[in-house]
């Protein structure tokens, strides 16, 4: 058996060596209407996979088999031409501009790729000039006003931070709303996968300079080929490959510095003077004596000659750098990619920075014509600090409105002051020290790849096999100090944490593409596949206290008892069948379907499985005689789809499962409990979406328009459904809610101005989305948090008491009783809460604008966003006297001061208990603003100079990021991009960043 088997390879080996010496090699230069070279056209044996680019100058030389009839060569924006091979071994060809649009173009979809002309979805590409070396450590945070219908906010300054994104507005409440992402056609676990840090992204490690392209797929034609997954929209991310040709080398450098972006005015804290005076005078307001009055004021620093700017303090300059080194190349038969970076981004805030290192090889080998093998393997270390956020007294900016500018940081000898008497730190935490001696550490490995193969069975049937890892190693710190702090009660607290997730996925898929009639006038297109994934999470948790001196022994192997040691597994598995196909005539009229069947372990056995299918057409109007003579047209299509998705995603491995739990120990003896009541009929959330859509080019694509409407049914969402306590239970998991989204997208692309040497080009785009919520759990509300869950209303309705104002003849708060506003009262309590506006934006969008001239650009980008309140939930530490011992901000000297006074600010009464900052529509703002996010001045070397270098090109620039943003709302308190549910949470403050660099390629 085993002579059999090497028998059988040798043979193998024999077959690829004749069909190899059956090759031969031809060359040429593809060149334009103008007898320019054109490079990186696009030359392939028509029929198969063999192919190559031209380089620089238009050149080719490719390796054909014997069998080889005819090649194929097609350039963006230009025409294809076909080429009957003959003995001759050198071909010239010239490509015409292609003014009809470039219906040849190769796009990104769903398990491959497709021509343009032929997609009838509603999807977006960025491409790898949009994100290359910009500062910011993850991909998603750079989609931000660049993909319609893509909503993007920021709302940490974090490097590293978890990004929330939502595609046609929000398609889930207890589920995940973020879209599924695929990697190089491996479906990666995303999100913020840590345990301790307080934000952690694993999208950041991946260097985002080994991007080709990110493609947002949006509708259900789009996304139904990722069945149950596909709901939230697909976020599909090529990285770079090889191409035939010489060997590209290319080095990016880039170095500057991030400071924290501009804050509202109203937000400065009082100095040492302003706070003083306000005490005093609300002591005064409460009925103090002026003796009580002068010691409370001693007592709480007047005259210590002390005025700390605490923001100073805890704020900083920090450093921004990168540098990336490449190399591409191969020849016909092998192909390669490969990269080093390096980013470090220090915030703008003590103790967050960021850092990774990260490799990536990319390979491909053709065996034959039939036959060839590609392999991606990347890996990254990320290093991240991340402080606390929200109230933490250890969150540095969290601290801000407990620390006086009264108390002094230092100690007389220059040492950090953690006393606890006198006008110090009795309930607070001085953030420098707390910066200095806590950790909050993340350490992530990641590791991805791919190996695949392809087999061509038959001229036009093709199978592809690739299994892929991905793997996530985090190990996490957490000490909390023995002296000063959270860590003061416990002797000093360690907290120790791996998590490691082992994902892999293997897929095997045919591809069939045809050609009917001797013209070829019907096109066919299809696929057929089989996938299986599984994940495997394992986590160890320990806890230990009471440390020696010094803080350096942090270490829990240092500490006096363990407190807790656990380990625990959670793993999930999904198994589909899918397939999809699209029929065209003329490229006038096509007709697409998808269909995936998928099982899931989430689910009951019951439920295991689920349909997920779409439908599509588009029609190429501009191909019609009708349209042929209309010169200022350019392309025209009109499309729609129609399908269903789905979504199981953040419910949880086991949730469907009764489950029994030990660690209920009783009386020192162990025991367990049940802990999770279940229910068999969960099954997954669906999405019903249907899209209209009209793509259209002008005046040979010098404008371009992308319109669609969509209408978005998300169904059989997961609640917890309430049922009797009698059950030891409080609820049960059922699919029970609906929500609607409804809007539209318009993108415009225009270049205005196209002369010799100068071109102006524009981009623009806008997005409309009306949520509604169509049925809950009996039809009752839920109230969550600050929001109302109602029947008929936005998800993110705010639910709040409305704000009055103050009483110009007493200075007390006032709210409307009722949204009749016919009567007002000054207790809190007697005024009802209402539906007022929502955290969800009416419009949002992008805007940029390029100019060339000779080898200098200058690019400005733009993001916007109207219709939307924020909330700042922790102003009440801020403003009014409830809290009278802590800092104020300026805000507070707009206060009511005597009878007739107008004013939005009440009385300052030292220990109010007025109410007058709890939480009402006073604190809520305007969520409207443009944000000039990214601004770029380059320049790049003439050609000759390049030569004299003996390089091919060389660029420098200079870029500026958040260096402005224009707000709508004169009240504002806080950066009103915060996050998907428009409230602020004490983060890092979002980092304003100058860098210079220089791109070399060689």
């Amino acid at each position: 058996m085993l002579m059999k088997k090497i028998l059988l390879f040798i043979a193998f080996l024999y077959s690829c060596i004749f069909a190899e010496a059956q090759n031969r090699s031809i060359s040429g230069k593809i060149v334009d209407d103008k007898g320019n070279g054109v490079a990186n056209a696009s030359v392939v044996v028509k029929g198969t996979t063999v192919g190559t680019v031209t380089n620089a100058n238009g050149s080719f030389t490719l390796s054909v088999p014997s069998t080889a009839r005819a090649i194929v060569v097609s350039y963006i924006g230009m025409g294809e031409k076909e080429i009957s091979l003959t003995s001759s071994n050198t071909y010239d060809v010239s490509l015409s501009a292609n003014s009809k649009n470039d219906l040849q173009e190769i796009v990104v979809v769903g398990y491959g790729t497709q021509r343009r002309a032929n997609v009838t979805s509603a999807q977006t590409t960025v491409k790898a000039q949009e994100i290359e070396n910009r500062p910011f450590t993850s991909v998603d945070q750079m989609l931000q006003g660049k993909v319609a219908g893509l909503q993007a906010p920021l709302f940490s300054g974090q490097p590293g931070a978890a990004q929330n994104i939502r595609i046609r507005g929000i398609g889930s409440v207890s589920a995940g709303a973020n879209p599924l992402y695929v990697v190089d056609g491996v479906i990666i676990n995303s999100g913020d996968l840590s345990r301790v840090a307080t934000t952690a992204n694993s999208l950041a490690g991946i260097n985002t300079n080994d991007i080709e392209s990110v493609n947002v797929l949006k509708d259900a034609q789009a996304t139904s080929i990722y069945g149950s997954r596909g709901a939230n929209g697909v976020i599909v991310i090529t990285t770079k490959k090889g191409r035939a040709g010489k060997t590209k080398f290319r080095v990016d450098a880039e170095a500057g510095y991030t400071s924290k972006i501009d804050l509202p005015e109203g937000n400065r804290f009082l100095n040492s003077d302003e706070y003083i005076m306000l005490l005093e005078e609300g002591v005064r307001n409460s009925g103090g004596t002026q003796a009580q009055v002068d010691a409370i004021a001693a007592q709480y620093g007047k005259g210590n000659g002390v005025n700390t700017n605490w923001l100073d303090l805890i704020t900083k300059q920090g450093s921004q750098q990168q540098y990336n080194v490449s190399a591409s190349g191969g020849d016909a038969k092998n192909q390669f990619y490969l990269s080093g970076g390096y980013f470090n981004q220090e915030a703008n805030v003590i103790n967050s920075d960021f850092k990774r290192y990260s490799l990536r090889a990319n390979f491909k080998h053709i065996a034959t014509d039939k036959l060839n093998f590609s392999f991606t393997a990347a890996g990254s270390n990320s290093i991240q600090h991340t402080p606390n956020s929200g109230g933490a007294f250890a969150n540095p900016v969290g601290s801000l409105p407990f620390l006086r500018p009264t108390q002094n940081p230092y100690n007389a000898d220059g040492t950090l002051n953690i006393s606890r008497t006198g006008n110090n730190f009795s309930s607070q935490y001085n953030p420098l020290y707390i910066a200095q001696y806590n950790r909050n550490d993340l350490n992530s490995t990641q590791l991805e790849g791919t190996l695949s193969g392809e087999y061509l069975i038959l001229k036009n049937l093709k199978f592809t096999s690739r299994f892929g890892v991905d793997y996530d190693n985090l190990e996490e710190y957490r000490f909390w100090n023995q002296y000063h702090g959270d860590g003061v009660s416990y002797g000093g607290s360690g907290d120790a944490f791996n998590t490691r997730y082992f994902n892999w996925i293997a897929t095997n898929q045919l591809d069939y593409y045809t050609t009917v009639g001797k013209e070829g006038k019907f096109r066919i297109d299809a696929k057929l596949g089989y996938e299986s994934q599984k994940s495997k999470q394992y986590n160890i948790s320990t806890r230990t206290e009471g440390f020696p001196p010094p803080n350096s022994l942090y270490l829990t192997i240092n500490a006096a008892t363990v407190k807790q040691a656990s380990n625990n597994i959670a793993d999930y598995d999904f198994a589909g069948v899918y397939s999809t196909a699209s029929i065209s005539y003329q490229d006038k009229y096509i007709l697409s379907g998808s269909y995936r069947r998928d099982g899931s372990s989430r689910f009951s056995d019951e439920n295991r499985y689920g349909n997920f299918w779409s439908i599509g057409g588009a029609w190429n109007a501009d191909k019609e005689n009708f349209l042929s003579d209309v010169s200022f047209l350019s392309s025209l299509k009109l499309r729609g789809s129609y399908g269903l998705t789905g979504n199981a995603a953040g419910i949880g491995n086991y949730a469907w499962r009764q489950t029994y739990g030990f660690g209920a120990n009783y009386n020192g003896l162990p025991g367990g409990t049940f802990n999770v009541v279940g229910n068999s009929d969960l099954q997954w959330e669906s999405t019903n979406q249907g899209d209209i859509g009209l793509d259209a080019s002008f005046l040979k694509n010098r404008i371009s328009l992308v319109f669609d409407w969509y209408n978005r049914i998300s169904d059989q969402l997961i609640f917890n459904d309430p049922i009797s306590p009698t059950t030891g239970f409080l609820s049960v998991t059922r699919n029970i809610g609906k929500l609607q989204n409804r809007g539209y997208e318009v993108t415009l692309d225009a270049t205005p101005l196209k002369l010799k040497d100068f071109i102006w080009n524009v981009s623009f785009n806008v997005s409309h989305n009306k949520n509604k919520v169509k049925k809950l759990p009996g039809g009752k509300d839920i109230i969550d948090g600050a929001f109302i869950l109602r029947e008929g209303y936005d998800y993110r309705t705010f639910y709040v008491r409305e704000w009055d104002g103050v009483d110009p003849a007493t200075g007390n708060p006032s709210w409307w009783v009722d949204s009749s506003h016919t009567a007002a009262t000054s207790t809190y309590s007697n005024a009802q809460r209402q539906l007022i506006g929502s955290a969800s934006p009416s419009f949002f969008g992008g805007f940029s604008s390029t100019v060339a001239y000779k080898g200098f650009d200058v690019e400005a980008e733009f993001n916007y966003n109207y219709g939307n309140l924020v909330r700042d939930q922790w102003i009440f530490y801020t403003i009014d006297g409830v809290d009278p011992t802590s800092n104020k901000t300026l805000l507070n000297l707009q206060r009511w001061q005597k009878p007739g006074d107008i004013t939005n600010v009440p009385k300052y009464v030292y220990g109010s208990t007025n109410s007058s900052s709890s939480f009402s529509t006073r604190f809520l703002y305007k969520g409207d603003f443009i944000r000039l996010r990214n601004i770029t001045v380059g320049y790049n070397m003439s050609t000759n100079l390049v030569s004299r270098l003996k390089l091919s090109t060389v660029r420098f620039y200079l870029r500026g990021t958040n260096l402005w943003t224009k707000t709508y709302d004169k009240n504002l308190t806080l950066d009103p991009e915060a996050g998907v549910n428009s409230t602020g949470n004490l983060d890092v403050f979002f980092n304003k960043i100058i860098t210079a660099g220089v791109n070399i390629g060689f």
